[in-house]
């Protein structure tokens, strides 16, 4: 039977890159916050959309079969408790973890060798090798840790339950294959990383070079250089560095990087840290509340790096090559890739 798939998405491109892989299929544009919205989205059998575009449609589509949507995160449609009698899944794709690699390790670059001063210095015509920009780490000399929850697989047919790897600053990761990315990088520039799940590891994991379980999350973060979130927002997730938990990296003045997501800790929480000197610098992609206020203090902490929610941008042909994995699944009657948990969230 053919299939008509609509898309609801402001990616630009998205349908061009879609039609010239499923040139058979019926494939149409669907503006938001049109008089006609509703009725054309009711008239697709498949729907691609951004979360936050759905969100107004998500219980009225009683014809719609599935919903792939752009995002890696879904916490904006609010799933717990809702019904709906389409399958959801969510957009994850190797091109997030390699972009977010590169976020992380050009962040710590610029951080070890003080690059705001560095460009202020040429601004300046100086030529100056004060401080961090002569004597410096490599990332060989740091430990590392990634702080995520999921599943992380070894191979296809070895996955690690609700892992949490540590890589000595704790890098936070929201999925899998975007924290097995940032750990693998992170290891080709010889980095120590530390790893912790919630049970036992049934065997080593050729990038992990410490593992401990969760209830060692202290021991974690006082040998970690970094700290890197990239968890996703979740019951089990919003909170877990709230309070004085970071006062645990106090001794090695970790850095704390989040491309995950803001509910991780409380900005008070965080900038108290920062106060404290618990840590010595925050390098943030992703907050609470998006855009981050221009009240906010962060914006003027020197040790404090921000950027608008970038380290891992959805591009068009990334959505469609993980949409046409899933489509030739969806015509056999396969399970789907990233099918969502209405009761977790994710």
């Amino acid at each position: 039977m053919a299939q008509s798939i609509a898309i609801l998405s402001v990616i630009p491109r998205l349908s061009y890159h879609l039609r010239m892989q499923l040139p058979n299929l019926t494939i149409f544009d669907v503006l938001p916050d049109k008089n006609d919205t509703l009725s054309k989205l009711q008239a697709a059998d498949i729907l691609i959309t951004d979360c936050n575009l759905f969100l107004p449609y998500m219980d009225k589509l009683p014809s719609v079969k599935w919903v792939q949507t752009t995002w890696a995160g879904v916490e904006a449609l609010n799933l717990k408790n809702k019904k709906i009698n389409y399958t959801l899944t969510r957009f994850s794709d190797k091109a997030f973890g390699l972009a977010m690699s590169e976020y992380v390790i050009a962040h710590i670059f610029n951080f070890e060798r003080n690059q705001k001063q560095q460009y202020q210095n040429q601004k300046n015509k100086q030529w100056m090798k004060d401080g961090k920009i002569f004597n410096h780490r490599l990332i060989c000399d740091l430990s590392v840790g990634i702080l995520g929850l999921g599943n992380i697989g070894k191979s296809s047919n070895y996955f690690v339950d609700s892992l949490f790897i540590v890589i000595s600053i704790v890098i936070n990761l929201s999925l899998c294959k975007h924290i097995f990315a940032v750990a693998e990088k992170l290891k080709i520039f010889g980095a120590t990383v530390w790893g912790i799940t919630r049970t036992s590891l049934k065997e080593k994991l050729d990038y992990l070079d410490e593992h401990r379980t969760i209830a060692y999350l202290s021991e974690i973060l006082t040998h970690c250089d970094y700290i890197i979130n990239v968890l996703p927002s979740t019951p089990n997730t919003i909170g877990l560095l709230n309070g004085n938990v970071l006062q645990n990296c106090r001794n090695r003045g970790s850095v704390f990087i989040n491309i995950g997501r803001g509910t991780i800790i409380k900005d008070s929480d965080l900038l108290n840290a920062l106060e404290q000197q618990w840590i010595s610098g925050a390098i943030l992609d992703v907050f609470v509340e998006e855009p981050l206020s221009k009240e906010s203090k962060l914006w003027t902490l020197p040790q404090v790096t921000i950027s608008p929610h970038i380290s891992g941008v959805t591009r068009a042909q990334d959505v469609v090559r993980f949409f046409i994995q899933n489509y030739q699944k969806y015509i056999k009657g396969e399970t789907l890739l990233n099918v969502i948990n209405l009761e977790e969230g994710y």
